[in-house]
């Protein structure tokens, strides 16, 4: 069930929407269990008929007449064709049922994953900022699966078992009214027991799934970083962390175990004495003659089919009180964060014309902690520009903005003079192409990661941008090429590898504006050399907006943008700012000083580049 873009927004979650497609499977389901329902009720009835009629010598009823000159051997020989007969219907009919409503069940959860995950796709950067992501896919697998099987088993036990109840209170009050009487004084003391555990057993499943929520996530978190761990020696740490969250998570699920294991007994026993006291009053009517054998038997076979639904009952606010917590948990994804907001008559963004435009940015993650601090640029289309500066002073923060994962708490950002805010988020963003520093590789083949950006690339596509990229040079050695399976994360790559791969991506995309979140962090001399060769083909006939403390990347742009504590210290062409001897001539001073010998002077300041 696909939710639209108009409708994802204001979606509040709804449980009963995802029935809906499978009404007709459920319905039939229901009208075969009401069958079977109905069989099952006419079972214990062939006792009776062995009993008085068959052993007892009673008269036959008028519609068995025909059966009357039987021996007693043969009509206890249909009894029991009669028995296997009905418990022959109510298996093929249990079956049906059940394939029937468990198929629904499944495509029902089926459904309900894929809205909570579609839904995770289009939640704000900051929702994801705040849950972490082993957390979120214990809702989206476990809390679903609880959820779904809440739904059908509702659905399927419901209904059957009130037709049950009633059928079941007809028959016997048809039988003997006051033996069922007697039958149901201990229904009121069943109730007040299932409702007095009902609130505590849902709280402590809520508490329970939180633990195994924080358990996914902290198990998550150290598989993601297993490497880190290793190279620290940190795995007596993570395992101590582990076993004391795994520990918590087992204690709170006994817990809530507990609750429910407490209530079986005492409704047994409740149901015991209703039994006991049923059992000896029926046998005082028996021995005053105001009831059968065979009828009494019936009774009490009714009596257990009326205390089935009951069990069942209680059994249906368990599993409910279960869904109840994971139902919390899905609603806080479906509910409670709002995606970023669309506007009610979106505008569509095309390639810039005349480029971008930031107006007084100001910019925080948390309250009283400023990132950027009235910012104003103009990037005019074509122009390529570095943002530099000490790690933490909001460049990569301005990137996020252009992508609109965040808004920024004052001022605008515009693009050919039309407010972000007034695009769709879509089409905003396809007039971007970013390249990340930790440059997001999937686990897949190479050509996997560079068609990420389009699906619908043919081979021959991805083939010119890896060319364009510079990862044929090293793909071409590879014994699988294009083929190559990259691992997790990129795992069985190097760092520069994963840059050009990434940035293969960005050209794939084709985008007017280039985003690079520092390209060459982290990466030695040979491959610093190779990826701004391949940031200079990348970002040919196209804006380029680079954030970068490493000022090597800064000689290949038209202009330099330097910030210092969220605030723009100095703007222009590199060469200039250099001879202006400010904070940028100071950086590029810190960062070549190992090349200097004796009197050498520093390398030559980077030259004004040819606009293209």
């Amino acid at each position: 069930m696909r939710l639209t873009e108009r409708d994802r927004p204001a979606t509040r979650f709804r449980v009963r929407r995802y029935l809906r497609p499978y009404r007709g499977a459920l319905a039939t389901a229901i009208v075969i269990t009401m069958a079977e329902t109905i069989v099952a009720l006419a079972q214990p009835w062939p006792m009776k008929f062995v009993v008085d009629n068959a052993l007892g010598g009673q008269p036959l009823p008028h519609f068995l007449q025909p059966l009357s000159s039987l021996s007693v051997n043969a009509l206890a020989g249909v009894a029991a064709a009669a028995m296997v007969l009905f418990i022959a219907a109510g298996a093929l009919l249990g079956y049906l049922s059940t394939y029937l409503s468990g198929a629904a069940s499944e495509r029902i959860g089926a459904d309900l994953r894929a809205a909570v995950h579609e839904r995770m796709l289009f939640l704000p950067v900051r929702f994801h900022d705040d849950n972490r992501s082993g957390e979120l896919v214990s809702r989206l697998v476990s809390d679903v699966d609880r959820v779904q099987d809440a739904m059908v088993v509702s659905l399927m036990t419901t209904l059957p078992g009130i037709l049950t109840f009633v059928g079941v209170i007809v028959l016997m009050f048809t039988i003997d009214p006051v033996l069922s009487l007697a039958a149901l004084v201990i229904l009121p003391i069943l109730g007040a027991v299932v409702v007095a555990r009902r609130n505590g057993i849902r709280r402590a499943q809520r508490n329970a799934r939180e633990e195994e929520g924080r358990l996914a996530a902290l198990a998550t978190d150290v598989v993601r970083n297993v490497r880190a761990v290793q190279a620290f020696n940190h795995e007596p740490v993570a395992q101590a962390r582990f076993e004391r969250q795994n520990v918590a998570a087992a204690r709170a699920s006994i817990f809530a175990l507990d609750l429910e294991a407490r209530y079986s007994p005492l409704a047994d026993i409740v149901l015991a004495i209703g039994s006991a006291g049923v059992l000896w009053f029926g046998v005082t009517r028996v021995t005053s003659g105001r009831l059968t054998l065979g009828v009494l038997l019936v009774f009490l076979a009714y009596l257990a089919s009326l205390y089935a639904p009951i069990r069942s009952f209680a059994r249906l606010a368990r599993t409910m009180a279960k869904a109840g917590a994971s139902r919390e948990r899905i609603a806080h994804v479906m509910n409670d964060a709002e995606t970023a907001p669309e506007p009610a008559d979106p505008v569509t963004a095309e390639p810039p014309a005349t480029g971008l435009c930031l107006r007084d940015v100001c910019f925080s993650y948390s309250a009283n902690v400023p990132v950027l601090r009235d910012v104003s640029l103009e990037i005019p289309t074509g122009e390529s520009v570095c943002l530099v500066g000490p790690s933490g002073v909001g460049k990569s923060t301005l990137l996020a903005l252009l992508l609109r994962f965040y808004d920024p708490d004052s001022g605008s950002i515009e693009l050919d003079g039309t407010d972000f805010r007034r695009f769709s988020l879509a089409s905003l963003r396809s007039q971007f192409a970013l390249v990340p520093q930790d440059a997001w590789i999937v686990d897949g083949t190479i050509a996997d990661n560079i068609a990420f950006a389009r699906p619908d690339a043919t081979m021959a596509d991805v083939e010119r941008a890896a060319h364009v990229a510079l990862v044929d040079e090293f793909v071409e050695r590879l014994p699988k090429s294009y083929d190559t399976i990259v691992g997790e994360s990129g795992s069985l790559l190097s760092g520069g590898q994963r840059r050009r791969i990434a940035l293969a991506r960005a050209v794939l995309r084709d985008a007017p504006v280039l985003l690079l979140d520092e390209p060459t962090s982290g990466l030695d001399p040979t491959s610093e050399d190779a990826v701004i060769e391949a940031i200079r083909n990348a970002a040919h006939g196209k804006t380029l907006l680079v954030a970068s403390h490493r000022l090597s990347v800064a000689a290949i742009t038209d202009r330099v943008v330097v910030f210092e504590h969220g605030q723009v210290m100095e703007d222009g062409n590199p060469a200039a700012l250099l001879d202006r001897d400010g904070e940028f001539a100071r950086l590029w001073s810190l960062q070549h000083r190992d090349h200097l010998r004796g009197d050498a002077a520093i390398p030559s300041p980077p030259q004004t580049p040819r606009r293209r």
